[in-house]
């Protein structure tokens, strides 16, 4: 019945299509479903929250592509993906927060710098200039009894919100 309804050259590739096993997909096609969820789950943060599943996902699609047991895949995902967890939380995560800690910007990367004193500090009399990197900063004294005049240098102490907080380089 199925010749009459299907020419005769597309009966041995429909013979073919309908002999195909599909379940021998099903355990790459879940694994490549994991890798997928955890790339896109990872995309969305840039906090490592799901990448160390991708690579034992991977290596569980090769493996049930050859065909070995569902066992040895699934341990071979729980060891590759806890090798992950230890290496991130062990390894990269303490190096990638220590450089981003270390690395000040803008200023805050004026603290423990020199600058010239360009006006006379007096914190009493709210007076005082500056210059740093070029650019001139309204600048106090930690100590009242501090006041450093033109042509000095002063050391940063801290950054109080658009003034320099310096003592006198002494």
């Amino acid at each position: 019945m199925l010749a009459y309804v299907i020419p005769g050259y597309l009966s041995h590739a429909v013979a073919l299509f309908a002999g195909f096993e599909w379940k021998e997909l099903l355990l790459p096609l879940l694994w490549f479903s994991v890798i997928l969820l955890t790339l896109v789950i990872e995309s969305q943060t840039a906090e490592l929250v799901s990448i160390w599943f991708a690579p034992g996902a991977f290596v569980a699609m090769i493996l049930a592509f050859l065909d070995v047991r569902i066992a040895i895949q699934l341990a071979v995902f729980v060891a590759l993906t806890v090798l992950g967890l230890i290496l991130t939380f062990s390894v990269i995560r303490p190096r990638v927060k220590a450089k981003a800690k270390s690395e000040k910007t803008n200023a805050d990367a004026l603290a423990g710098r020199l600058a010239l004193v360009e006006e006379d500090i007096d914190n009493q009399s709210a007076k005082g200039v500056v210059k740093i990197n070029g650019q001139l900063w309204t600048a106090r004294t930690d100590s009242p009894d501090d006041k450093p005049v033109k042509g000095e240098w002063v050391e940063i102490l801290r950054v109080e919100g658009a003034k320099l907080i310096c003592k006198s380089k002494s």
